[in-house]
């Protein structure tokens, strides 16, 4: 792997560069992030701080190079995680951690939609996701109150996972109450579970800006930029063991099926891991070990001679955050962020359009098995391109074939009775292809994901990284949750459903004997599905509730032309981020 840097000279003499294994390692060479700031800065015994510059490919896999010429010689060593592998492995188990209740919490849609809730409740649950696009408002004050004994970051992590760990502990019982053992899901049951998830996924939010800020110091200067790559990989774990495992365990057909008649046991009306199990299990993983980190893992003292972090006030703190949405660069990408994202809203109610025309939250879950490992593996391949000068330009490149990918998974579910079997399942050559257009979509979309992370750990200003990436990362998660929020209020609001009867001719002439009929006839007739209350009608007289129109098809198709619309005006502002010196994303601070 080749990168190509500005040429080396010192002092207008051209240097050769050579590799050479058993030279000894003075300096780390790291490139700035574009071709104006790659100056080298190196040091040996008998040169300090020669400025090198202009044009030179560096072999990657080289470990160490010599740049000579006849009167000094330099020792280059090429970035290397082997140093920070410890502290990567750990980012990674912080974000796992993160990514149990994110996963839970991004199970329950796919529970309430099995119980006919309607979209618009789907619509007030997913305000339990919010507290990541609004992590900003607080995220000063975990920034700038600290215990200095314990660390920073500590200050606030440890706390925020024993409460998380304890939460589900409480909620358990409650949340197994409502959803396994009640009959029927209220509007007043949605409320009370937006709450409880809100609460929970607040503390993971806070916990999310405590480990993000940590991550920076953490880890060496050349390798920050696997931050990004650590929160990727270990929130899809954490989800895929929150979310698909939790369904797939928690589903009592699932168990009946296959899991208990392999043990011998009989069947039961619940999953063979109930939400209440689940909960309180991952609880007590929480307090286990936060204890640990609390006891074993040190927090070292951010190394940045130039920070500021640790003198500012809280009122300091939110008037940086203030200056920092002020800069005319980060305008720019606020912008980006708030729109990029509308052209994918209708992704977020693909699994829930699938359950609807009948293809189980069980089986759905078991798609995910195959595509965990790929979405976990998929952002180590990627960062090697990522890290790059330009990963905007990556971004954008991706993003047409990610239009491509949101309508064919709309298209997929307007096809997808077509492949119902006789009996109402779905066959393996339908899950195959869910398969094929689910890892499609995964490419693109982790793609633009990390991309974005890079730049954001490219472009923050280190002297208060742990606010500036909190704010682009809030920014970034309010572009991703209002198009879904809108998404389903909007397919609730503008579709509209007729009670359909098989043989509607033979039904209204038995209703027609009496007065009373009559009346529950015009009832029927009038009836549009739109509640919990309108659906159990139509299943009482053997009826089924139809679309006449559906508008996850016309929003689908309105999102598509949104997003060739933003490719054409956005793209000369991406180019523009890009081409920012770093002095355009740095604070001028004035307290």
């Amino acid at each position: 792997m080749k990168r190509h840097y500005n040429k080396l000279t010192d002092r207008n003499k051209p240097l050769r560069l050579k590799r050479y294994k058993d030279s000894k390692i003075e300096t780390n060479f790291q490139p700035g992030p574009s071709p104006e700031e790659s100056i080298v800065l190196l040091e040996n015994k008998e040169t300090k701080g020669s400025s090198l510059s202009s044009s030179i490919q560096l072999d990657l896999d080289d470990e160490v190079f010599l740049i000579s010429d006849q009167e000094s010689s330099y020792s280059i060593q090429t970035s290397s995680i082997k140093k920070d592998l410890n502290n990567i492995l750990f980012l990674i188990f912080l974000y796992f951690l993160q990514g149990i209740p994110l996963g839970l919490t991004g199970s329950l849609p796919f529970i309430l939609g099995s119980r006919n809730v309607s979209y618009a409740d789907q619509g007030t649950f997913s305000f339990a996701f919010w507290p990541f696009a609004l992590k900003l408002l607080w995220a000063p004050i975990v920034d700038s109150l600290f215990i200095k004994k314990i660390g920073r970051r500590k200050s606030w992590l440890v706390p925020m996972q024993y409460i998380i760990g304890i939460l589900m502990i409480l909620f358990s019982k409650y949340v197994h109450q409502l959803l396994e053992i009640n009959q029927t899901t209220t509007r007043k049951d949605i409320y009370s579970l937006t709450t409880i998830f809100f609460i929970v996924t607040f503390f993971a939010a806070t916990q999310d800006i405590a480990v993000d800020g940590w991550g920076l110091t953490m880890l060496s200067k050349e390798n920050v930029s696997w931050s990004s790559t650590c929160n990727s990989v270990g929130q899809t774990a954490g989800w895929f063991v929150g979310n698909i495992v939790f369904l797939v365990v928690q589903s009592a057909n699932f168990s009946n099926n296959y899991i208990r008649p392999f043990f011998s046991l009989p069947s039961q009306k619940f999953g063979i891991v109930t939400v209440e199990d689940f909960m309180k299990f991952f609880g007590f993983v929480f307090i286990i070990t936060t204890t640990c980190v609390l006891l074993f893992k040190k927090e070292k003292e951010n190394e940045s001679s130039d920070s500021l972090e640790d003198t500012l006030t809280l009122k300091q703190t939110y008037i940086l955050v203030f200056q920092i949405v002020s800069l005319s660069s980060v305008k720019k990408l606020t912008l980006l962020l708030l729109t990029s994202k509308i052209a994918f809203g209708i992704q977020s109610m693909v699994y829930l359009k699938l359950i609807e025309k009948g293809v189980s939250r069980e089986s759905l879950g078991l798609l995910a098995i195959p595509l965990t490992p790929f979405e976990i593996v998929l952002p180590l391949l990627i960062s090697r391109f990522t890290n790059g000068p330009k990963p905007l330009s990556i971004f954008l490149n991706a993003y047409p074939f990610r239009i491509f990918s949101s309508s064919l998974m709309v298209l997929w579910v307007f096809l997808t009775p077509e492949f119902r079997n006789s009996d109402g399942s779905y066959g393996l050559f339908y899950f195959s292809l869910c398969i094929l257009i689910n890892a499609f979509n995964s490419i693109w979309n982790t793609t633009q994901s990390v991309t974005m992370m890079s730049f954001f750990t490219r472009v923050s200003d280190k002297t208060v990284g742990g606010t500036y990436m909190t704010l682009l990362n809030t920014i970034s998660n309010i572009g991703s949750s209002w198009p879904s929020t809108v998404s389903l209020y909007a397919v609730d609001l503008f579709s509209f459903m007729v009670c359909s009867i098989d043989n509607i001719e033979a039904f209204k002439n038995n209703m027609l004997n009496n007065s009373f009929s009559r009346s529950y006839l015009k009832d029927i007739e009038k009836n549009t599905c739109s509640n919990e209350n309108m659906k159990k009608e139509c299943l009482k007289v053997n009826g089924n509730c139809q679309y006449q129109v559906d508008a996850f098809y016309v929003l689908g198709f309105v999102y598509a032309l949104i997003g060739l619309l933003w490719i054409f005006y956005f793209r000369k502002v991406v180019i523009q981020l890009q081409t920012f010196q770093r002095s355009n994303w740095k604070l001028n601070f004035s307290f």
